[in-house]
């Protein structure tokens, strides 16, 4: 979890918040726990007798890596298991020490790792919240003041004050992400821990991500997701065997990385030639102003509110399971506080991941949407299920144009989610395309 200390060193006069320089990582395997002492002794022992020493395996988990982490910006580090992701992040965090080379971090760390990282089990907590602080040079009264905050984004309840070897991996999750968001950080690093979360946590966190983005924080991603690289940063890096592949855009390092898996699998690449149309992919991030990639603002004040959603059947009973021919019924109760002249209500679906997949509001729709007085209001959505076997978020949200722009008065980023069940031989992945196929015989092979 909070792998992350204060650190204020200069970056060799350029402007980057994190440079890395020709950083190697070599570990010594042995063949047994018991040999790290014991071979020592036995070297000394060999060379008396004329012998030479033997020496442990060495497994090089970094090599020769360099690259610059502009303020604001974020990257994230895609590649396989092995490939030195957690490693590298280890040693920018200063939790492990590079073999080789040198890290320069300009500004306050703050990191969740690989799963139990950082907190003591046999603690609270509550004091592994200010033993997190205290690692980061902050005093008690500030994380007394910040533990409200933390307390209430973790919504884990009274096992706050219980010690954290009692807790489950998502409760851990909880409390790590919560801490680690709310000591102000200039960086914010994440391991794929996210990934043992449930599906309501992932979508907070993820939402908290694009707010801190918004923000200027410094973001270091590590993940398996290349939807989750092209949706959330600016540039990736793929690694490989400890070495940096490709340091580049997402697009190309997403490409890059889906060749290699497949070339290393045993399948062939087909390359596009020079002028073949290739998919444009528009990722949420790059069509979202600064202002719709936050939670709802001003909702104290706003005109209206969403008060809860409910997913049901056609036959009204709550459910979160469905077959992709069915339909479900998304019933959003809303509190309107002020007369809405021009109302606009919206409904989003996406990935666990967070990337829209469909969203569509009243106003697109063209739906004639009459005037509203003060009041308490049943939104009625039904959808189709025209999706593949998957786990789907929803999302909804209210607001008005009034003045001929849209202006959101509310938004549930998690609504709720549900399961469309797979269906067999069918493919796997988002859409539902129905696959058909055909191998004809043209003709015997010259």
């Amino acid at each position: 979890m909070m792998g992350g200390k204060a650190i204020d060193q200069a970056t060799g006069g350029t402007s980057a918040i994190v440079s890395v320089r020709s950083v190697g990582k070599v570990f010594r395997i042995y063949g047994q726990p018991s040999e790290r002492l014991i071979l020592p002794v036995k070297n000394r022992l060999r060379r008396f007798v004329g012998l030479p020493p033997r020496t442990p395996r060495l497994f090089h988990a970094l090599r020769d890596i360099s690259f610059d982490i502009a303020a604001g910006e974020t990257v994230g580090i895609i590649g396989r298991n092995g490939s030195g992701k957690s490693t590298l992040l280890q040693i920018i965090v200063g939790t492990l020490q590079a073999s080789a080379g040198s890290v320069s971090v300009n500004g306050r760390v703050s990191a969740l790792l690989e799963l139990g990282a950082g907190f003591n089990p046999e603690f609270t907590g509550r004091e592994n919240v200010h033993l997190a602080g205290a690692i980061l040079g902050m005093d008690i009264s500030e994380m007394d003041e910040l533990m409200p905050l933390i307390e209430k984004f973790a919504d884990i309840g009274e096992f706050i004050d219980q010690p954290v070897k009692t807790y489950s991996s998502g409760m851990y999750v909880r409390l790590a992400f919560s801490t680690a968001i709310h000591v102000s950080p200039d960086i914010l690093v994440v391991d794929e821990a996210l990934a043992v979360g449930d599906t309501a946590f992932q979508t907070k966190c993820l939402t908290r991500i694009r707010k801190m983005q918004a923000e200027g924080v410094s973001i270091i991603l590590v993940t398996h997701s290349t939807n989750t690289l092209l949706e959330y940063c600016d540039r990736g890096i793929y690694l490989r065997r400890g070495r940096v592949v490709l340091d580049g855009a997402c697009r190309e390092v997403v490409k890059r990385y889906a060749d290699d898996l497949v070339d290393e699998e045993g399948g062939s690449v087909v390359a596009l030639e020079e002028g073949e149309l290739e998919p444009a992919v528009v990722t949420a991030r790059e069509q979202a102003s600064p202002a719709s990639s936050k939670e709802a603002e001003g909702k104290e004040d706003a005109a209206s509110e969403i008060v809860s959603v409910e997913i049901r059947d056609l036959a009204g009973r709550q459910r979160t399971t469905f077959s992709p021919d069915e339909r479900l019924v998304l019933l959003a109760k809303v509190r309107v506080h002020r007369f809405v002249k021009s109302p606009c209500y919206g409904v989003q679906i996406k990935s666990v991941d967070d990337i829209a997949l469909w969203a569509g509001t009243t106003e697109n729709m063209q739906l004639d949407i009459p005037s509203t007085p003060p009041g308490i209001y049943v939104l009625r959505w039904e959808l189709g299920l025209g999706f593949a076997g998957n786990r789907y978020v929803i999302a909804v949200g209210i607001g008005d144009s009034d003045s001929g722009e849209y202006h959101r008065h509310s938004r549930i980023p998690y609504a709720g989610h549900v399961d469309v069940l797979p269906q067999p031989h069918s493919g796997h992945g988002w859409l539902a395309p129905q696959p058909q196929f055909a191998c004809l015989l043209e003709g015997p092979a010259t």
